[in-house]
């Protein structure tokens, strides 16, 4: 995904594949020199003008607006959030989710704090459904809304972008 107009700065127009080739890895990102990709340049992603042995390790609070609002890491958020709604216990689908995204096993601390996090989101959801529209379509990718609790899945999705969004995702170590 690429911002609305990004590419007209070179005469150019960005279109964006409607395909599943749009789940290719960043590794096959169309980047021009002139043209960055935005998400990609607050990540530290050289200007590849020149080669670099190793990249700059930022965390800003930019880098934690991207997690937040892009279309990108909403949807990630989002399979996520289903994935975690087909275990059957919570804790276990949070302690999943969270090695698979930071690479290691969280405290139980974490876990607890993010078990609270599930359930204070999930309240939310249950009493305004339309709410759960932002979190659940996100990107090209689908739900079967007939098969999944819009509530359960939203709040298990905003415990995925937090996850995202902490420091042991972020920042490489």
């Amino acid at each position: 995904y690429q911002p609305e107009g990004l590419w007209e700065i070179n005469s150019h127009k960005y279109k964006q594949d409607t395909t599943q080739a749009i789940y290719k890895r960043s590794l096959y990102v169309v980047v021009k020199r002139s043209v960055p990709n935005p998400m990609m340049s607050t990540f530290d992603a050289t200007s590849r003008s020149s080669c670099l042995v190793r990249r700059q390790k930022t965390n800003t609070p930019l880098q934690a607006l991207v997690v937040l609002n892009d279309p990108t890491f909403l949807e990630a958020s989002k399979q996520m959030g289903l994935r975690m709604s087909k275990q059957s216990n919570l804790n276990a689908a949070i302690k999943d989710a969270y090695l698979r995204l930071t690479g290691r096993d969280p405290q139980e601390r974490e876990v607890d704090i993010l078990v609270q996090l599930q359930k204070m989101e999930w309240a939310k959801f249950q009493k305004s459904t339309d709410k759960t529209k932002g979190w659940l379509s996100a990107g090209m990718s689908k739900l079967d809304v007939k098969e999944v609790d819009k509530p359960f899945v939203a709040s298990l999705a905003v415990v995925a972008n937090a996850i995202m969004n902490s420091d042991a995702t972020i920042t490489k170590r």
